[in-house]
């Protein structure tokens, strides 16, 4: 499996950046800040694939240890 701690740090850290950017998608004008969507845009991106790499080796692990049960 991955490193479960360096991908925690990963996605705490990401959640920061997300957080920050989502305070700033509308600015103070009303308009929208595309900086800020972009970022946003890029961070649930990043956080997304860390997830779905992590349910990946999950599900391997998941697979290897029905195959031990069953005596495969």
């Amino acid at each position: 499996m991955t490193k479960p701690a360096s991908n925690l740090d990963k996605l705490a850290r990401l959640q920061e950046e997300f957080d920050a950017a989502n305070r700033s998608v509308i600015s103070e004008t009303g308009g929208r800040n595309r900086d800020a969507l972009r970022r946003l845009s890029d961070v649930a991106s990043q956080m997304a694939r860390i997830h779905e790499e992590e349910a990946a080796e999950m599900r391997r692990v998941a697979d290897a240890a029905q195959d031990l049960h069953l005596g495969k």
